[in-house]
């Protein structure tokens, strides 16, 4: 059962890791079309002719819009990372639960198996010490 857990806690890690993996490249991607967004607004206008603008007009418009989705994708990408942050505390309590158990157990054990040799010993003691009793 401890291996069953402990495997969930990884798996549930993995998840985690790749659930971040995702959000840091949607999250670049975003960055990237903030950047070429600020470019297109940097970009001389002097020499351009009708056409021109309306076409970096369109492209920023086109940007824009892009980056609207990407803010929603980095969100939702978000919100999967902590899900998954969530399903891997969950899952390493589950794993410390059941260890925690199993040191409980195994003292328990232990206490009940010294009793059994002290009661032993004490037996041993007792017939040791009625033997020379008797044979006196």
């Amino acid at each position: 059962m401890l291996q069953h857990r402990a495997a969930k806690e990884v798996s549930a890690e993995q998840a985690l890791a790749l659930a971040r993996h995702e959000y840091n490249r949607r999250l670049t991607l975003l960055e990237d079309t903030r950047q070429r967004l600020e470019a297109a607004f940097d970009a001389v206008e002097k020499e351009m002719d009708v056409l021109d603008v309306m076409h970096q007009s369109f492209y920023r418009a086109s940007l824009n819009k892009k980056i609207y989705m990407q803010e929603k994708g980095v969100s939702e990408a978000s919100l999967v990372v902590e899900n998954k942050r969530n399903a891997a505390v969950q899952a390493r309590q589950e794993r410390q639960v059941i260890e925690a158990l199993k040191d409980k157990h195994l003292m328990t054990y232990k206490r009940e198996a010294a009793a059994r040799e002290q009661k032993e010993v004490d037996e041993l003691a007792l017939y040791s010490y009625q033997r020379r009793w008797v044979n006196i």
